[in-house]
């Protein structure tokens, strides 16, 4: 019996990006080099371990790359690689639209924070 391949449109992009953080911290660092503390105060309602965590999982996937500095205290910056690079059409096309679609993005967000769990009920 033989298996039909089966075609996921965008599967491998969306499990490399699996975390709305990720957008941000590619979106970010190809603008410019940040420090660990630059990009978390960068991001809102992220904590610590969590970011330290998709650091580690982006450099790992090759998106962006860690570089240590010698000293005390320690200094860590990360930036962009070339592979990274490569999503910032994608995350620029983003920004433009989320800035087109500012009004009803918020009407939406406003909406959906008064929906309460017992309304599906």
């Amino acid at each position: 019996m033989s298996q039909k391949k089966i075609n996921y449109p965008l599967k491998n992009t969306l499990n490399l990006l699996d975390n709305k953080f990720k957008f941000e911290i590619i979106f970010y660092l190809t603008q410019n080099k940040m420090r660990f503390g630059e990009i978390k105060s960068s991001l809102l309602h992220i904590n610590q371990q969590l970011l330290a965590k998709l650091l580690k999982q982006l450099e790992k996937d090759k998106l962006i790359k860690k570089k240590d500095f010698k000293g005390f205290p320690k200094k860590v910056e990360y930036n962009i690689t070339f592979f990274g690079l490569l999503f910032k059409p994608l995350v620029d096309n983003m920004h433009k639209w989320e800035e087109k679609n500012k009004k009803t993005l918020l009407k939406n967000i406003n909406k959906k924070n008064s929906d309460s769990l017992y309304d599906y009920y």
